[in-house]
């Protein structure tokens, strides 16, 4: 079988051909321009900055010789009270804490702080 290609016709010979093409012509410039217009809506009306995090309120911890500090993220893991402040890590003993003047602080200002059981 010979398979020769279909012949090329301009659209200038093709009328119907021609209204295609006219009409292909006209959707890529609408296209083109709602491209523009979207581009335009992005660039004129940037982002709203993004809204700060609120921490949550500081965990009060009342020391037996009644000094007081202030942690926001900590753990307790056996005897120890693990505070995470950045990059450092700082261990209080339970031992050294007055865990129910604790517990009664945090508890006031609608802070949970439950100390175990000794």
């Amino acid at each position: 079988m010979d398979e020769t290609p279909p012949p090329v016709v301009a659209p200038e010979e093709d009328p119907e051909l021609a209204a295609q093409v006219g009409n292909l012509t006209e959707a890529v410039e609408m296209m083109r321009h709602d491209q523009a217009a979207h581009d335009m809506r992005d660039v004129a009306s940037p982002e709203p900055p993004p809204v700060p995090e609120e921490k949550p309120p500081a965990t009060v911890l009342v020391y037996r010789d009644g000094h007081r500090t202030e942690i926001q993220d900590y753990a307790i893991l056996g005897k120890m009270l693990w505070v995470f402040t950045g990059q450092r890590t700082q261990l209080v003993p339970l031992a050294d804490l007055d865990l129910a003047a604790s517990e009664r602080v945090n508890e006031d200002r609608g802070v949970d702080f439950v100390a175990p059981t000794q």
